[in-house]
């Protein structure tokens, strides 16, 4: 897979980056190494940074991206680096409730770290 999910020690989050488009095959993909590398963690949070990624294959791709993070109880969301047209989809799919996780738009990883730390309880 082009793109890459860590899990960040010293800030306790997961980050995924996103390079070019996004398939509906990788965002199944992307669901098991959520699940693996959240296992056992205190906080389900994740940062997305889309600076350099393209489009989502399809509407299919979005269901599943959304279902991958439902399933993994993700509960906190920061996108960095959003196109106007990629924060437009998410707006929408929280709107209709298919995205249960908060979620918010920053244009720097600073300001999603600081974001996300400050959701914690």
């Amino acid at each position: 897979m082009k793109h890459t999910i860590i899990y960040d020690e010293d800030h306790q989050l997961l980050i995924q980056t996103i390079i070019g488009d996004f398939t509906t095959e990788e965002a199944e993909e992307s669901g098991t190494y959520y699940k693996k590398l959240l296992a056992g963690k205190p906080y389900r949070q994740l940062i997305v940074d889309l600076e350099n990624a393209g489009k989502m294959e399809n509407r299919e791709t979005r269901a599943v991206a959304n279902k991958i993070l439902d399933e993994a109880k993700i509960t906190d969301v920061a996108y960095v680096g959003a196109s106007s047209a990629q924060r437009m989809i998410a707006k929408v799919l929280m709107k209709l409730g298919s995205l249960k996780a908060e979620a918010n738009f920053v244009k720097k990883m600073d300001d999603a770290i600081t974001w996300i730390k400050k959701r914690r309880k």
